[in-house]
């Protein structure tokens, strides 16, 4: 569920003293004037792959909290594998321990998605069926580090990304990820979440899901078809609504009664010719590993 977090420490002189204690972090790396023999910012640290930053006016925390588990038990810092809630408190509360006023320091960024199983691979799926979302096109469109399909689409206060997890790690099996990250904390707190303790709360958890899910709702999501059983007609409303191109050239200049209509008839279209049962397969992959990760 939870992947990336993000803590932002206000209290700079109170946090690099607790960083700059060795019995609290036995190395920390500085920059170091050679002939000045000047100490700079920033001052660097790490736990489990977790990085501890502190600049000359902030305090900072990040990275993966899936991955720092793994890093913790197994030695191998992945996070393909599931990550359920019990996981995510333990976490939590190991992070409480290794820091200090965790509890107050401010929550500005995190990743919230799931890993799911796919009866082909995400490769296939994300580029033969991943089209838009709220018909825009992707920001990025590309192999995802060297291994693995991703689309990606940002906004202001939030990313969108849907990518095969599986070729990223060189897994054998079909893995697909459908992730938000949240840019902005003004896009989470309207869900009552402040700190990073807040994500122990399941009533948020389950807030921060159907909000996943409105964007997974709002993703164009279109079976393969063949264009010989299709009539003319449809085929060509089909094609043409297809083309994020088309929406972003033609439709985005037209009031907004135009374009529900168009939506409108681009969904019955879909219905019509039966198109949407990869995206039907997904969102119940989804819904099932959201209630597999909270009990688990």
């Amino acid at each position: 569920m939870v992947d990336f977090v993000r803590l932002f420490y206000r209290d700079k002189d109170k946090f690099e003293h607790f960083v700059c204690q060795e019995e609290n972090f036995k190395e920390l790396d500085t920059l170091f004037g050679l002939h000045t023999g000047q100490i700079k910012y920033p001052y660097r640290t790490c736990f489990n792959g977790l990085e501890v930053k502190v600049t000359s006016k902030h305090g900072y925390v990040y990275n993966s909290i899936h991955k720092a588990y793994n890093d913790k038990f197994s030695q191998d810092a992945h996070n393909h594998d599931d990550f359920g809630y019990s996981k995510l408190c333990y976490m939590l509360d190991y992070i409480s321990s290794k820091l200090i006023d965790v509890d107050i320091a401010n929550l500005t960024q995190f990743e919230f998605g799931f890993n799911i199983e796919t009866p082909v691979s995400a490769q296939q799926i994300i580029r033969n069926n991943v089209l838009m979302h709220k018909q825009k096109g992707a920001n990025h469109n590309r192999v995802f580090n060297g291994r693995g399909e991703l689309r990606q689409f940002d906004y202001h206060n939030f990313v969108i990304k849907i990518y095969d997890k599986a070729r990223q790690y060189s897994l054998p099996q079909n893995i697909l990820r459908f992730e938000i990250r949240f840019l902005k904390a003004k896009e989470f707190q309207k869900y009552g979440i402040y700190k990073i303790t807040d994500l122990k709360d399941k009533q948020k958890l389950r807030k921060l899901f159907i909000c996943l899910m409105q964007r997974f709702n709002e993703m164009t999501i279109v079976d393969s078809y063949d264009e010989s059983t299709i009539p003319e007609n449809d085929l060509c409303k089909l094609i043409r609504y297809n083309s994020y191109s088309y929406w972003e050239r033609v439709i985005s200049s037209r009031s907004n009664q135009t374009k529900m209509r168009h939506i409108r008839a681009y969904q019955e279209l879909l219905n019509k010719h039966n198109l949407l049962q990869v995206k039907s397969l997904l969102k119940g992959l989804l819904q099932k590993k959201y209630l597999q990760l909270i009990n688990f």
